[in-house]
Formats: C-alpha cells, structure tokens, sequence
C-alpha cells in the first residue's frame, strides 16, 4: 500500500512539473508561453566577434539602432526574438535587456560557445561537466555577473568535421539540457548533421528539444531529408542571403520538409548577423522582411493557410522555447 501512494505521490508532482513547463525564459524573466506571439528563432541584435576586425560588418554594436530595427519589428507584427550570439561571439546580457525593454520585443538570449576558433583557451582544459556548469548556471541563475539568464543552449560544428571543442560543448549541452529541460540549438552549415544527432543523443539529449539550423546553408536534398527522420527541429534560416543562392531555394527545402509532413518541425528565422541586413543602420532588408516580404510569397508557392503560418512561427517556438 505504501508503495503505491509513494508511486501516485510521484504521479502527481511529474504532473505538476509537466504543467509548470509553459514559460519561455526572457531576458526580462520568464513569462506565459501563451505570449511567444510571432518568433523569429535565430538573430542577432548585438554581437562582437573577433572576426569583426577583419570584417568589421560583423560587429553590431549601436544598441540605439538595434532597439529601432526591433521596433521595424515589432510594427511588422512580431513578438520575439531568440538572441542566438553565444559567450565568445560578444554576447552582453545588460543590454539585449535594455534593447528589450526599449522595444518591447521578447528576446530569449543564449548560452553555449561558437566555433573552435572562437573558443577561449580554457575549454581544452576543463571537463564536460565543468563546461556544462557554465550552461547550467547560465540558465539557472544569470549570465556573466547578471541576473539576466538564458533560454537556449547553443552549440557550432565546423562544415566538414568536428573538432574536439565542438564535441565537448554538444556533450557538456545534453548534459545541462537534462539538467534544465532547455533546448539546443546547432549551428551547423555542412554535412555533419548525422553525427551532431548521434553525439547529442547518445550523451543523452532529448531530440525533440534539438534544433539544427542552417539546413539551407547545405540544400542537399538526401541529406537534410535523412535529418528529419531523426526527430529534431530543422531551422531554414539564410534568408534573403542572395551571396549563396536565390531565395527559390530556400523555398525548395520548405517545400520538401511540408511534403514529409515536417510542417510541426520547422523554424523559420533570417539570421542577420551583419549590421548591413538592418534598415536601422543604412541596409536591408531589415527584420520586418520575413513578415512582410517572405511569409507572402511563401504562403502562395506552398499553398499554405493562416493557421500552418501560426504553426510555424508561433506553436513550433512555443513548443520549443516553452520549457521552463
């Protein structure tokens, strides 16, 4: 008898946490999932890298024009933005949450490393569990010296191999995912999709709560058709990157994840990671043009309806980002 109220105690209180599991952390605190609204799941609205200084578009660093382009975004019709600037990427919690008060965008911010040469030269010499703990408290308790915490874990895997760095970081993720329920997010833009899966799930990542971006950066069609098999979230997100090819290819890869019935399983975000994307600073096309521009045009070449548009840029976020 007592075992099984000790089993029905237990029922209840996984109950509970599963009920509690419907907010999305903001840099402001955590709020509804209820209130995701419009997501747009991979930008950059202040970043500083080293490579900045060879390429000196990388660096968005104007904050008063960051905060105006997320108001063009805002009137556009959007609610949030995942931040997806990693700890060596230049990313500054204090102001992603003034931006956000400013604006009044939900910014969801990011912990994690970016690729090997970004990395600090302490990785190579602290453990996965020691990396994890970085993740852990990120999410947890603040970033930097700040009470401001994350709400996504973000690794990066090289195009044609993965170096030992990215191995450890995607493990030190599944470690602090099972110790946070946070999702990851992978920067992947080659052909190590399979493996990226292989290593996040055999170091105990939930799938479901795996996002693989920058599937269009490789549209090779056996390849990202094998990836969605595997359970996890696909992000085509190089729009309006005319540098790499026509924006029909973009809508090729949408259009065969729909016919595999992945519409539950993709994001869809610009990833403007140059301060020429911003109307804000003088370029474009700005953060409103998925909304205004993209969703249209795609709507009409996939035969899509108002609620697959809400699927995709609504449900799909909060199904992912909804987790604390």
């Amino acid at each position: 008898m007592l075992f099984y109220i000790d089993k029905y105690a237990l029922h209840i209180c996984q109950n509970f946490e599963r009920k509690k599991m419907n907010k999305i952390r903001t840099v402001l605190g955590d709020i509804s999932s209820d209130k995701i609204g419009m997501t747009y799941t991979h930008e950059h609205i202040y970043s500083r890298p080293y490579t900045s200084e060879m390429d000196p578009t990388l660096a968005i660093t104007d904050i008063d024009l960051s905060i105006k382009e997320l108001i063009n975004f805002k009137n556009a019709g959007g609610v949030t933005l995942v931040e997806g600037t990693a700890i060596d990427y230049g990313r500054n919690p204090e102001i992603m949450r003034k931006a956000s008060k400013k604006s009044g965008v939900n910014l969801i911010a990011t912990t994690g490393y970016y690729l090997h040469d970004h990395n600090p030269d302490n990785i190579k010499g602290i453990s996965i569990a020691e990396l994890a703990d970085v993740f852990i408290k990120d999410i947890l308790f603040g970033m930097d010296s700040s009470n401001i915490k994350a709400g996504q874990i973000k690794c990066a895997v090289s195009p044609l191999y993965i170096h030992e760095n990215e191995e450890k970081c995607l493990k030190a993720a599944a470690y602090a995912q099972r110790k946070t329920n946070a999702p990851i997010w992978i920067h992947h833009g080659g052909i190590m999709g399979m493996e990226i899966l292989d290593i996040l799930e055999e170091s105990g990542a939930d799938l479901s709560k795996v996002v693989l971006g920058h599937v269009d950066r490789n549209p090779d069609t056996f390849d990202y058709k094998q990836i969605a098999k595997r359970g996890c979230y696909m992000s085509v997100d190089n729009l309006a990157r005319l540098y790499r090819y026509p924006l029909e290819e973009n809508i090729r890869i949408l259009k065969d994840l729909l016919d595999m019935d992945k519409l539950d399983w993709i994001f869809i975000s610009a990833d403007f990671g140059r301060y020429t994307y911003y109307k804000a600073y003088g370029g474009g096309p700005g953060l409103e043009y998925i909304i205004k521009k993209f969703i249209p045009r795609f709507m009409k070449e996939c035969e899509l309806s108002e609620e697959d548009i809400k699927q995709i840029f609504i449900n799909n976020p909060k199904a992912v980002y909804g987790c604390f």
